[in-house]
């Protein structure tokens, strides 16, 4: 991605110097490297709270950012977002490539915080329905807001509650893991099945 032609530009909401710094970065990686000084806050073995998925469990983890490297990673047209407006197998590859960079410190975390197997832990965070996100309790009043930030047509278009024109800013963001079985496989959350397409079309899930 050319930072000479982003994906989408900024609403007046968003006050200028913001706007340049977000349009600056050049391409994902440089995104990814910034979100490389990430610190781990927390770590949970995090068991499926419904009948879907009965006795399934995910690694979680929390991640704590400054907020100039939260607002890179979600809100720069460079950023997560931005490759999944690309597209959702771009956005997907970029996901991807972010826990590979970070699994080698989520995993010494969770060694010296948790009894769970380290295998376990593992296969949560490289099966396919692995994620970042924000922590959307940290910022769920500036969710709440009705004024757009991002200028960008098709989630203008596509969005009917407008929560992916939002453009907000934050320190935590969320590793989740897919759901493991009992027995250590991987098993699909349905429920979760269309995340890359929403985030496409909508610029949220």
């Amino acid at each position: 991605m050319s930072k000479d032609v982003p994906i989408w530009q900024f609403h007046a909401s968003v006050n200028g110097a913001r706007a340049r710094t977000l349009l600056s970065y050049p391409n994902f990686d440089a995104v990814a490297s910034v979100l490389e000084q990430a610190t781990v806050d927390g770590f949970l073995w995090e068991p499926f709270a419904g009948p879907a998925l009965h006795g399934c469990h995910r690694a979680s983890f929390l991640l704590r950012v400054s907020e100039a490297t939260y607002d890179a990673f979600f809100n720069s047209p460079a950023g997560y977002r931005g490759q999944f407006a690309a597209s959702a197998a771009t956005g997907e590859a970029a996901n991807r490539k972010l826990l590979v960079r970070l699994e080698a410190q989520l995993l010494a975390y969770a060694e010296n915080h948790s009894p769970v197997a380290q295998s376990l832990i593992r296969n949560s965070l490289r099966a396919a329905q692995a994620k970042l996100w924000i922590y959307e309790a940290e910022v769920a009043a500036q969710l709440g807001s009705t004024a757009p930030a991002i200028a960008y047509a098709q989630w203008e278009q596509a969005s009917e509650s407008g929560v992916g024109l939002l453009a907000p800013v934050g320190t935590l963001l969320e590793v989740k893991g897919a759901w493991l079985a009992p027995n250590g496989e991987g098993r699909l959350n349905p429920g979760k099945s269309g995340r890359s397409e929403d985030i496409h079309q909508t610029g949220f899930s």
